[in-house]
């Protein structure tokens, strides 16, 4: 896409925003960097949320001053990266404003090798060098106008998730641009313009050469954010899922009834985040697996058969190239075993003691309450509650501990038995 020397710009009386919306620091940031002869512009996902009257999540800034002269403006900032230097501005809370210098796309042909990442540009080279043309947006904080220079004002008015550039070169890029675009429009509701639909589906496999552990970052970001549902229904509709989650996924794109049994516990893992519930990486990976698990179990669990063998190397061979790490896979795996003996025990009135005395059985409650749907009250057990409800003449036995019988020592003259 060309530089336009004409953007769009809305004035303050054209556009919702306001500043008491704005975070306080974010303003601090604005106002400083402004009074010194900077220019200063809020960017990205938070001037998108602004304009669709949302709360946004994090407020960045973007600027002509270069990391150093933001240092020195702020006596707590911490300059970060490698590859690009950012200005991570801290506050109370752990809360950080990250400020970024204004970057252009590097010429090969005039630019150092060395330094192709801190290749320092105008705003509108900064503008089309973003992923999404809604998230290219600016608002300036001494005129409060909305700056758009990739028309992402009008793909926010058609509710439009729309690429900047060339879909195709640019998914060739970076090709976790694809899973990006997708979030968005499940996030927000929004269609998928139609160019960046067809390079998905058309270039959907160039996923499997990108780092697993930077999509292992992303998958979190999906199981965390509160939208997973809607999400992981986009991603099985576009054949993302069974290139992430090889077997895994693929298995929930072919049995539409496994893809719902799926969609209904990331639907209830949103609802427990919105009622403002924790993230716990444990209890979202067993959610994520449970379905595909239980079907492995089914046919694949003979009598005697190591289950927790069968589900690792399963999950193993499965060909998934997001790298979930061994220790939360061990720890997924476990807890579903857990809540799988549950719902045996409903099943068939007869309770394990030892059960109860595992260490991850309050993960194991959790994840039990998400699947069967009940509400959890604090300090009660969802689960021998039901189990109590269906089966009144049952108890839970707990094994005695056997006492060790003390040697008797000799008294008076008695001789000992070491004499």
């Amino acid at each position: 896409m060309e530089e336009t020397t004409s953007p769009v710009i809305l004035d303050r009386s054209a556009h919702p925003i306001s500043r008491r919306d704005i975070d306080p620091d974010a303003l601090k940031v604005l106002y400083r960097l402004s009074r010194h002869g900077f220019k200063a512009y809020l960017v990205g996902g938070a001037v998108r949320d602004l304009l669709l009257g949302k709360k946004p999540k994090d407020f960045d800034v973007a600027t002509d001053a270069r990391p150093g002269q933001v240092k020195k403006l702020f006596s707590n900032c911490f300059l970060v990266g490698r590859r690009f230097r950012l200005a991570h501005i801290r506050f109370r809370g752990n809360k950080i404003i990250e400020v970024a210098t204004f970057r252009r796309d590097p010429d090969p042909e005039h630019d150092s090798p060395t330094d192709i990442h801190n290749t320092f540009g105008t705003p509108v080279q900064d503008a089309l060098r973003r992923d999404i043309t809604m998230n290219a947006l600016f608002y300036d904080i001494e005129t409060f106008s909305v700056i758009d220079f990739v028309g992402g004002l009008e793909d926010i008015a058609n509710r439009r998730v729309r690429v900047i550039g060339d879909p195709p070169g640019r998914f060739s890029e970076d090709p976790v641009r694809m899973w990006r675009v997708l979030r968005h429009a499940s996030r927000l509701g929004f269609a998928v313009d139609e160019h960046a639909a067809r390079a998905i589906r058309d270039q959907r496999g160039l996923l499997a050469g990108c780092s697993g552990a930077r999509l292992y970052e992303e998958l979190n970001k999906d199981l965390s954010y509160g939208k997973a549902r809607e999400t992981f229904s986009l991603l099985m509709e576009y054949g993302l899922l069974s290139i992430l989650l090889g077997a895994v996924g693929e298995r929930l794109e072919q049995d539409a009834s496994l893809a719902g049994a799926f969609l209904d516990l990331m639907g209830a893992h949103d609802r427990m985040l919105a009622s403002g519930g924790k993230f716990e990486a444990t209890v979202a990976y067993s959610l994520l697996l449970w379905p595909w698990a239980c079907a492995t179990l089914m046919s694949g669990s003979a009598p005697g058969t190591d289950r927790a063998r069968l589900l690792a190397e399963e999950i193993e061979r499965a060909g998934m190239i997001v790298t979930i790490p061994k220790g939360l896979r061990s720890s997924a795996v476990h807890v579903i075993l857990a809540v799988n003996a549950m719902m045996r025990s409903l099943e068939t009135g007869r309770l394990k003691t030892s059960l109860m005395g595992r260490s991850d059985y309050g993960t194991a409650l959790r994840v039990f309450a998400l699947v069967s749907g009940i509400p959890v009250s604090d300090g009660k057990d969802p689960f021998l509650e039901l189990f109590r409800a269906r089966y009144p003449g049952v108890r839970e036995r707990r094994a005695r501990k056997r006492r060790r019988r003390r040697r008797r020592r000799p008294q008076g003259n008695e001789p000992s038995d070491t004499a």
